[in-house]
C-alpha cells in the first residue's frame, strides 16, 4: 500500500506541477459558470439558473468534456514512461506491475477528481447563493455520476496508454475512443432499435442516446416554464434493451441517471453499480494483462 500510495501521489504531483490540474480547474469552472448563466438561451432567457435547470443544461457539457479530459489525462500515464524507459527502472527497483498499475490509476483519479470536484463545489455554492437550494440533490447526483463517468474513461485511457507504443499513437486512439463512445455508439444503437421496430424501447432509447440533446433540453426547460403539475408523466421503467445499452456505454448510463423525472427512464441502482464495477474491472484487468506481457 505504501508503494502504491507513493506512485499515486507522484502522478498527481507531476500533473499539478505541469499546470494540467490548474488549467482543467479553470476550464471546468468557466464552463459550468457559462452554462448556468446562458443555459436558458434556447428559450430566450439569460441569467443564473437553479440547480434543476443547471443539471439539464450541464448534461451535454459533462458528457462531452469529462470523458475527453479523462482520456487526455489517462492516455499519457504509462506510454510516456515507456518511451523514456523509466518504467523499466521502476520495475527493476522492486515495484510490482500490479502496484505500478494501481498507483497510476489512483494518481490519475486524484488528478481528475481535483478539478472536476472543485468546479462542482464552487459552482454549486455560487448557484445556491444566487438561485436558492431547490433541486440540490439532483446537482449532487450530477456531480457524483459525472466523476464516476470520468473515472471509467480514465481507466480506458490507462489501458490505451499501456497498449500503445508512442504518445502520438495513444492520443489518436484516445480521441477515436471518445468519438465512438459519445457519438458513434448512440447513432448505431438508435438505428438498430428503430430498424428492429422495438416499440417499447424506442422512446427510451431516443431519450438516452440523443447525440446532441438540443431539442430535448429545450423541451425540458419549457416543461419548467409550464409547471411540473401540467407536464404529462409516464410510469418510469427500464426495458431490457435499454438496460443492455446502459451497460455497454457509460455515457448513456450517465445520461439516463440524470434525466429529469418527467422522462420515462429509471435506472435501478444495481444496474448502475454493475456497470461501474464492470468497466473498472475490465479496464484494470486488461491493463494488468497487457502490462505483464510487455517486454520492458
Amino acid at each position: 500500500m505504501k508503494t502504491t500510495t507513493l506512485i499515486a501521489f507522484k502522478e498527481f504531483s507531476d500533473r499539478f506541477r505541469s499546470g494540467w490540474v490548474i488549467a482543467c480547474t479553470a476550464v471546468w469552472l468557466g464552463a459550468i459558470a457559462l452554462t448556468s448563466l446562458f443555459g436558458l438561451i434556447q428559450i430566450g432567457k439569460i441569467g443564473w439558473q437553479g440547480y434543476e435547470r443547471t443539471v439539464v443544461s450541464l448534461l451535454n457539457l459533462v458528457q462531452y468534456l469529462v470523458p475527453l479530459l479523462a482520456l487526455l489525462l489517462g492516455h499519457d500515464l504509462a506510454v510516456s514512461e515507456r518511451e523514456d524507459r523509466t518504467i523499466a527502472l521502476s520495475i527493476a527497483s522492486g515495484v510490482s506491475r500490479a502496484q505500478l498499475l494501481i498507483g497510476k490509476f489512483f494518481g490519475g483519479c486524484l488528478a481528475l477528481a481535483f478539478p472536476v470536484g472543485l468546479g462542482f463545489v464552487i459552482a454549486g455554492v455560487v448557484i445556491g447563493l444566487g438561485a436558492g437550494r431547490t433541486g440540490l440533490g439532483q446537482f449532487i447526483v450530477l456531480a457524483i455520476s459525472g466523476l464516476g463517468l470520468g473515472i471509467i474513461f480514465l481507466g480506458l485511457g490507462l489501458v490505451i496508454s499501456i497498449l500503445c507504443r508512442t504518445r502520438v499513437q495513444s492520443l489518436v486512439v484516445a480521441l477515436l475512443t471518445w468519438c465512438a463512445a459519445v457519438f458513434v455508439f448512440d447513432l448505431v444503437a438508435l438505428g438498430v432499435v428503430v430498424s428492429s421496430r422495438s416499440h417499447d424501447a424506442t422512446k427510451q432509447i431516443e431519450s438516452v442516446t440523443d447525440a446532441m440533446h438540443v431539442n430535448a433540453i429545450a423541451d425540458m426547460h419549457q416543461a419548467f416554464e409550464i409547471g411540473g403539475d401540467n407536464v404529462p408523466k409516464s410510469k418510469p421503467g427500464t426495458t431490457r434493451i435499454l438496460a443492455w445499452t446502459l451497460l455497454a456505454n457509460p455515457v448513456d448510463l450517465f445520461r439516463a441517471i440524470n434525466l429529469p423525472a418527467t422522462m420515462d427512464v429509471q435506472v435501478p441502482v444495481p444496474v448502475i453499480a454493475l456497470a461501474f464495477a464492470s468497466w473498472i474491472a475490465a479496464a484494470l484487468g486488461s491493463g494488468f494483462w497487457r502490462l505483464r506481457r510487455l517486454d520492458l
